[in-house]
């Protein structure tokens, strides 16, 4: 467990002046859900999952106010055909997937962080 209240004090980290309201939706021994309500009124999904103490599966879903997805990060082994395999964005709509210049979680909440407004 000190594994994953690391990895969430690390998002409280990037994420905070811009978080109105942060909820554990599952802890366990090995992964953790986190739902994140953003100042903007969008929200974050966090799915993290690991193995021996690695991160070997995540999931960043950002959706806008009224639920509709902006954009999700994820490393689900499942879009052989993008060149950044496993990691892949959906960008829109699930259907939408391309390639993820982010790789890593704390990638993505940076970039989540550029993109809401001061």
């Amino acid at each position: 467990m000190p594994l994953l209240q690391a990895r969430i004090a690390d998002i409280w980290a990037i994420l905070a002046d811009c978080v109105a309201e942060l909820a554990v939706v599952r802890v366990d021994y090995h992964a953790f859900k986190l739902k994140v309500i953003l100042t903007d009124g969008s929200s974050l999904r966090i799915n993290e999952q690991y193995r021996q103490g690695m991160l070997e599966q995540y999931a960043y879903y950002w959706l806008n106010p009224d639920g509709q997805l902006r954009v999700g990060w994820d490393n689900a082994p499942h879009h052989r055909d993008l060149n950044t395999f496993p990691h892949h964005r959906h960008v829109g709509s699930q259907e939408n997937r391309v390639p993820s210049a982010e790789s890593a979680p704390a990638e993505i909440l940076v970039t989540i962080r550029h993109s809401l407004p001061e």
